[in-house]
């Protein structure tokens, strides 16, 4: 029996749930991705503007998944729609170098700590790959190592480890024996690289929220055993700082796989770092072709997103309304006696629900590393439902926020928040 959220949940997306009906004989599971996967059926959105977007059916929402952290500056940045629209009149493919991806990695070069020379790729998964190979290039060694439950991309090495990783996936057992997991314990990284003497890389996920004395402590030790230091700034990369997850940190890696962000919203990822490691794209060695490496649209986009990004208040508006974010929601929970907390770094927001703990509400370590809710999955997707319902739109216990959120989104979106958990709650499910 559907619950009365569920019930409100068909009511408002008739067009939805008719073009999710349609997607089941395209797609599998019905869709293009897997985080938008969703149960009884999934929304389709029309279009947006700034931090709200529409969907097919008119409903309207406060976006806190923001182009899965790509959209720092919100659906339809004026800026980005005249740089698009401008190189689209020009051609949107020329096959040959342009001005605009000398201006784009020029301030790639400019905003990242680690950048002494970059290749661009078509998106982070392809930029992680490429950290994997040159690093195996410049070492001459094979393995990688990465930390569990880590998302470097859906590659089959970066891949190993991942929280969804299965042994039926399709990935070889000779790739997987490239890939070595390990917990986010320093004295086991050490314990790795002492032991096994083939070891290329180690990689970490730079949005992952963990102290940043950890670090430290990891690139002293890849030094010391001279492994090259791997930052996946996917996420992290323009939104933890203009210089990421490094440039917040003042922990500088040898390599950095980054996207979103980069490509202001349109495809596009690449690797920076040292020169020397970065040079084995070369005759002989890396052979790195793509038709649509740097392409003009991707350019245009990304210039003009990090020209904003070096420039203007980007970082620290969005970080400014991620705090207005936590502090409010912490506020709630303790008014609703609700056993968690809000944590999170720069303009990210996590949530726990029913774990009662103290914690410093930045880097929460009550269980596990990984940044998700520790209640349960049939409440987490209740809560996803009633929050969709209110007009919040994203994981309800993760929040990526933009620098166009204003006060007056955050406060809404905290009364719609408290509305919610009490609708959950009423189901008797918090």
């Amino acid at each position: 029996m559907a619950s009365t959220i569920e019930e409100r949940y068909l009511q408002l997306h008739p067009k939805s749930s008719l073009m999710s009906d349609k997607s089941v004989d395209l797609f599998p599971d019905g869709v293009t991705h897997d985080g938008r996967k969703f149960s009884p059926f999934r929304v389709y959105m029309d279009h947006g503007l700034g931090p709200r977007k529409w969907d097919i059916d008119g409903n309207e929402y406060i976006d806190y998944r923001t182009g899965h952290g790509a959209m720092i500056l919100g659906q339809a940045h004026p800026a980005i729609v005249k740089a698009v629209s401008e190189q689209v009149a020009k051609g949107t493919h020329l096959s040959a170098s342009t001005e605009n991806e000398v201006r784009w990695g020029t301030l790639v070069k400019e905003l990242v700590p680690s950048a002494e020379r970059l290749r661009f790729v078509s998106s982070g998964t392809e930029a992680m790959m490429m950290t994997f190979r040159m690093a195996r290039s410049h070492s001459g060694k094979s393995k990688i190592v990465k930390f569990e439950g880590a998302f470097h991309g859906w590659a089959d090495g970066p891949f190993v480890g991942a929280a969804n990783d299965s042994p039926e996936g399709g990935i070889p057992p000779q790739v997987r024996e490239t890939m070595i997991v390990l917990p986010y314990d320093i004295a086991a990284v050490e314990r790795t690289l002492d032991e096994d003497d083939d070891i290329a890389a180690v990689v970490f996920q730079g949005n992952q929220v963990i102290h940043p004395s950890f670090l430290e402590q990891l690139r002293d030790v890849t030094r010391q055993k001279d492994v090259i230091l791997i930052f996946d700034e996917v996420v992290s990369g323009f939104r933890f700082s203009r210089g990421g997850c490094q440039g917040l940190y003042n922990v500088i890696p040898d390599l950095t796989g980054m996207a979103k962000i980069l490509a202001g919203g349109l495809p596009g990822g690449c690797v920076a770092g040292r020169a020397d490691i970065v040079n084995t794209v070369s005759p002989g060695r890396i052979a790195h072709p793509g038709t649509f490496n740097a392409n003009p649209l991707s350019s245009a986009a990304g210039a003009a997103a990090l020209e904003l990004v070096a420039n203007e208040p980007i970082n620290a508006t969005a970080d400014a309304r991620a705090q207005q974010l936590k502090n409010g929601l912490n506020e709630l929970l303790t008014k609703m006696e609700i056993p968690g907390c809000a944590y999170g770094v720069s303009s990210i927001v996590h949530m726990r629900l029913g774990v009662p703990h103290e914690c410093d509400k930045v880097y929460c370590e009550a269980g596990e590393q990984a940044m998700m809710t520790a209640a349960g999955d049939d409440t987490t997707h209740l809560l996803n439902q009633a929050t969709i319902n209110e007009g919040i739109w994203g994981n309800p216990t993760s929040f990526i926020l933009s620098a166009t959120h204003s006060e007056a989104d955050v406060n809404l979106t905290l009364e719609k928040y408290e509305t919610a958990l009490g609708q959950v709650r009423a189901e008797g499910k918090i």
